[in-house]
């Protein structure tokens, strides 16, 4: 070693000697460090005091003081973990420490008697998880209003008008559906999932901004791509300590992009909220009713009552929020169908009864009882996630067991009860008649897809169970006429018997590489666009 290299002080590993530092200096630095991580475990175990009765399942090992192994293994090891949970506590709270941090799970036998707990709050799990604090996260946030107003729009408009809206779902689905596959009566293969998420992000932006904005490329573009960008970016920065990320945000690439989408939204929607509010001040001024638009522009202006709200934040949660589930409902409902074509025959039958009989109503698509319980079935068996009704306490939550959730926990209940043999006849397999028979049985109240409850969590349950299902599941039934009645599907002679998800830490997702084979059946029977 040179005379220079030397001269150099070396910190060298816990136990050994500083050299060329003073006898007294190497004890004061070892006593900082000492109490350095006699603080950090400290805070470790004062944290976990008053959920100290709650076992965690993953703990860290030896002076991983951050928890950063347990946080980066859970990603891939999450369906694992869940289920050693379930053995290991058999129907008891745990906790599991994932890669956004600690989670209490409570049993699903509680998910009734939580479905209505005032201390824990959805939307703030939400804003939590996907960082609604920072820019290009805002749709994130624009459910938190204090006046919740996209919740009261889509319970007392979109709901409301749901019949009112069925047509041009119809009318949407067939042009989508036109621009996407075509009339070609060759067998082409597809890969589904991007077809399907076109799709729904048409004819959901017809409910949402009318017909003069729901074929703009560039919006379509920005919905479909802030939809799956923000779940990836927002994932990618929990993998920086919460304080970290107030920084690391300005310079991650896909917080970048969010924040140049955004911008681009208040580009396309701004003007037409500001024409729409120009025409009816002219109106008023003439003493003229004005013009109202059937369109979730119409109905948040109303609800909104003057307040202010960035409108095309608002338009990106509500597409986010309709995109994403339904996209991925949908697409799982069509690998199944695929691979049965008498099903799909049966289906064909149901359908074509149904429009013949009534046209295309709300009533229409509750009529199609065997679509329904079909799109049900394929839910309970691949929900988009392994947990649901994920919360954090707003104030401390006694359960009924005698466990304490303390203020500031995050809580979120196992999707464990959709293949439980006790409810479940045959769990594991697929039957698409499993909801229908249950239709007009004392157990009618769970048959319907939009019913929610312990076994059946694809929405969620209780008060923040998702306003939306009832639009989410007219789209998709409405795309589900179009797609098997006009088209033929099957899957490749080497595809799995079942579809298999995408599994990444509480995720189930669609595999978004799946195909299928179509082609445009020959024009006989129900001729569904002219309905």
């Amino acid at each position: 070693m040179s005379s220079a290299a030397a001269a150099q002080p070396t910190l060298l590993a816990w136990g050994e000697t500083f050299p060329l530092v003073d006898p007294d200096a190497k004890t004061a630095i070892r006593t900082c460090i000492a109490l350095i991580l006699g603080v950090a475990i400290l805070i470790r175990a004062i944290g976990g005091i008053k959920t100290s009765k709650i076992p965690l399942l993953n703990p860290a090992k030896g002076f991983d003081l951050t928890n950063w192994d347990a946080r980066k293994n859970f990603g891939r090891r999450s369906g694992e973990l869940m289920q050693e949970g379930l053995a290991k506590y058999k129907g008891q709270t745990f906790k599991v420490m994932t890669e956004s941090g600690e989670i209490t799970m409570i049993p699903s036998t509680l998910a009734n008697d939580i479905r209505n707990e005032s201390n824990l709050s959805f939307m703030k799990a939400v804003s939590e998880d996907f960082h609604a604090h920072l820019p290009g996260f805002e749709a994130f946030a624009a459910g938190n209003r204090s006046d919740d107003l996209i919740q009261i729009m889509v319970r007392k408009q979109l709901t409301k008008f749901l019949n009112k809206v069925t047509e041009p779902l119809s009318e949407e689905t067939n042009f989508a559906t036109e621009l996407r596959f075509g009339k070609s009566l060759e067998w082409k293969a597809v890969t589904i999932y991007p077809e399907i998420l076109d799709i729904v992000a048409r004819i959901s932006s017809r409910v949402f901004l009318g017909p003069a904005v729901c074929r703009n490329q560039d919006w379509l573009d920005i919905t479909k791509s802030y939809t799956v960008e923000a779940f990836s970016v927002a994932t990618s920065l929990r993998e920086h300590p919460n304080w970290l990320r107030n920084l690391v945000h300005w310079f991650h690439p896909g917080c970048k992009a969010l924040r140049a989408k955004g911008a681009r939204a208040r580009d396309i929607i701004a003007p037409v909220i500001e024409e729409r509010r120009k025409a009816k001040a002219e109106s008023a001024a003439r003493g003229e009713p004005p013009t109202f638009y059937n369109d979730a522009i119409e109905w948040l202006e109303e609800e909104s009552k003057g307040a202010s709200y960035d409108a095309a934040v608002t338009q990106l949660t509500l597409s986010m929020a309709a995109i994403h589930t339904t996209s991925d409902l949908l697409t799982e409902t069509m690998l199944r169908l695929a691979r049965r074509p008498d099903l799909v025959e049966e289906l064909r039958t149901e359908i074509t009864e149904v429009l013949q009989a009534e046209g295309w109503k709300k009533t229409s698509l509750y009529n199609m009882k065997l679509l329904d319980s079909v799109i049900k079935e394929s839910q309970r068996l691949r929900p988009i996630s392994m947990i649901s009704m994920t919360r954090k306490a707003t104030g401390d939550v006694k359960l009924p067991n005698g466990d304490m959730i303390p203020k500031g926990t995050r809580t979120a209940v196992l999707v464990d009860k959709h293949r439980d043999s006790g409810i479940y006849a045959n769990a594991d397999k697929f039957d698409p008649y499993r909801f229908q028979k249950q239709r007009g049985t004392e157990t009618d109240n769970t048959a319907h897809l939009v019913s929610t409850g312990p076994a059946s969590l694809g929405f969620g349950h209780g008060q923040h169970a998702c306003p939306g299902r009832f639009f989410a599941a007219n789209e998709i039934k409405v795309a589900l006429c179009h797609l098997i009645v006009k088209y033929d599907w099957k899957v490749a002679d080497d595809a799995t018997p079942e579809p298999e998800p995408m599994v990444y830490s509480f995720s189930l997702q669609a595999d978004p590489a799946a195909q299928l084979y179509f082609r445009r059946r020959p024009t006989a029977g129900l001729d569904i666009d002219s309905i």
